[in-house]
Order: structure tokens, then sequence, then C-alpha cells
């Protein structure tokens, strides 16, 4: 088994290692319509990243090259599941958009694959997004909307609704799928009149019915879609609620839930905190100190050179300051011993010993 795991592995960094080499050469063409490819293959989907070539744009050469998007294996003409699953395989498949065909040309091994490809734009798409108002799209632009499968119908669904999307919209509307049955979808869970930008964000923190209706199921009926779009960006699902509030943090807000998201709190550093002493922390008490990165390490650190008992503020001021254990160290070794906390944080904020 390990030696299976092993030269899987190996095969894998094998294909990454030639994708990178193919990639330095798309790198160095001028021709923004070839490119190198890997891809990753999950289910009955593959996950696939494009290195595009640099393009010159208004004299200036930019390297924003790197896209990725996930589609079923079925909408690649060409590349069937034994193909990828196989030990080793050439493939040569396309990607049949009404924005342009990717062709792409490699190998897959063992469900993981690299190669290039070469992009030719639809002449029919530019012409229609032309007669809706949209021009002057470049090919990265192109192929972006080939990867995601735009089509100009989209707009004109949308338009029907009541948007006019801008050309910078129109590329997130591609990238985020933002259709007509996504804007009645939402509008079926109460959030309707959504703005373009509010839509986007909630397509980028995953909100759909599911995420919605078991956040309703917790207690959080009333979110709006500001404050839902926020908490599925920062990360805050339904399992993560719960296993707050196995930790005992009962009747959170969605403002302090994203606090303690981002602050990284968990069950299981709640425990850390309590056997260290700190017991009944409040909510806004844990995410100050996840945020400003007072762990369970600096904890017993500050121990070990004699800080013990100290409060929560105290903590939190030292490491705002930045009295870090080797800043009390120096401080010893100057024979500043036994210096109070408080004292330390003003010591460190005057800078007179850094």
């Amino acid at each position: 088994m390990i030696e299976n795991a092993e030269k899987e592995a190996s095969v894998k960094c094998f294909l990454v290692l030639i994708a990178v080499a193919i990639c330095f050469s798309a790198y160095a063409s001028t021709d923004p319509r070839s490119g190198a490819w890997t891809a990753e293959f999950e289910g009955d989907s593959v996950q696939m990243t494009m290195f595009r070539g640099s393009q010159s744009r208004d004299g200036y050469r930019y390297n924003n090259n790197v896209m990725g998007f996930n589609d079923a294996i079925a909408s690649f003409a060409g590349l069937s599941k034994s193909d990828v699953e196989s030990n080793a395989a050439n493939v040569k498949f396309e990607l049949r958009r009404q924005a342009g065909i990717i062709v792409f040309e490699g190998r897959f091994s063992d469900g993981t694959g690299a190669g290039h490809f070469r992009f030719t734009p639809s002449d029919g798409f530019v012409h229609d997004m032309d007669t809706l108002g949209y021009s002057g799209f470049t090919d990265d632009q192109l192929l972006m909307f080939a990867a995601h499968d735009f089509s100009p119908q989209t707009i004109r669904d949308l338009r029907s609704l009541g948007y006019q999307p801008t050309k910078r919209e129109v590329e997130e509307i591609a990238v985020f799928q933002i259709t007509a049955e996504v804007v009645k979808e939402f509008g079926k869970l109460g959030y309707s009149n959504l703005t373009l930008r509010e839509l986007v964000n909630l397509r980028v923190g995953r909100v759909d019915a599911e995420y919605v209706n078991s956040m309703r199921a917790l207690g959080f009926a009333n979110l709006t879609a500001h404050q839902i779009a926020d908490m599925g960006i920062l990360g805050v699902r339904p399992s993560y609620i719960r296993e707050l509030q196995g930790a005992g943090l009962t009747g959170l807000t969605s403002r302090e839930l994203t606090d303690l998201r981002v602050g990284n709190i968990t069950a299981a550093r709640i425990e850390e905190y309590r056997k260290l002493g700190y017991t009944n922390l409040s909510a806004r008490q844990l995410s100050d100190m996840g945020i400003q990165g007072v762990t369970p390490k600096y904890i017993e650190e500050l121990r070990g050179l004699g800080y013990e008992n100290l409060s929560v503020k105290q903590l939190i001021d030292m490491k705002i300051f930045g009295v870090t254990p080797d800043y009390i160290r120096k401080m010893k070794s100057l024979g500043y011993n036994n210096v109070p906390a408080d004292k330390l944080v003003k010591l460190k904020m005057s800078g007179l010993v850094e």
C-alpha cells in the first residue's frame, strides 16, 4: 500500500514538473491563445488549471495567467474516464463552448494529467457580445468566457430582470455563473432585488438554498444578504456553528460567528484555553485572542518566563504591542527581571528597548 502511494505521488510530481516546464515556455510566448494545463480527476468531474502565455495590453505586459475551473468529464469531447484513470495515456480532447474551442493535448496517469492547450475564439460570440454593447475583449477574457461556459443569452436574461451589467460585471457574471435562474432562486429564499455585487458575494460564499435553510434551522432566520454572504465567505458553515455550540457557545450573533471564524477559534482551541485556566471566555474574548494570535503556546511560553495568571486583556495587549518571549528574555539579559506585564507593554511601546 505504501509503495503504491509513493509511486502515485511520484507520477503526479513528474507530471507537474512537466507542466511547469511547459508553463515557462508558455509564459515566454507572446501568444495568449496557447499555454499549459494540469488536471485532477475527482468523481465524474475534472478540476482543470490552465497557464496562459503573456499578453500585451496598451503596451504593457501582464502575467495574471492562471485560470482554474471544474467541469464534468462528459463536457470534454474525446476524453474518457478510462483515459483519465489509466496508468499512462496520451490524450487529445476538446472543450467546445460558445466563446470558442479549447483543444487539449497531453498525458493522464492515475487521475492526474498535464499538457498544453490551444484556444480558438468564436467570431460569432464576439459579434453577439458586440450587439449587446460589449466589445474589445482580449483573448484572455474570451478564454475565461469559454472555460466558464458563458453565453450572451445570460446577459439578455439578466436584462429582462432589470440588470444592466457593465463590461467588468459581465466578467464576474461569467466566473461566478450568475444567471436569471440563480437570481430567481434567491428571490424564492426571500432575497429579492439583489444588486449584482450582492449576487457575486453570495456566490463567492457558496450560499445556496441548502446553506440558507440550514442556517435558518440553526436560528438564523433573518440574515440580510450582506450578513449571510459574509458568513459564507469567511467559512461560517452550519457544521462550524454546531461545533461551537457543542463547546458551550450558544446564542451567537452573525458578527460574533464571523469574528470567531477569522480568529480560527475551534472547539479544540477553546478546550486548550480551558486547560490553561481560561474558562467561561466570552465570544468577544475568544475572537480577540484568536485574531491577535494569543495562542496556548504563547501563554505557556509566558508562564515559563514567570508570567502566570495574566488576564485576557493583558495577554492581548502584550501580543498587540509585540511583547514576545524573546523580548522578555532580552529584557532579563539587560537586568530587567520580574517586570510587571503592564510595564513591559509600556516599555515596548516607548521603543526604548527593541
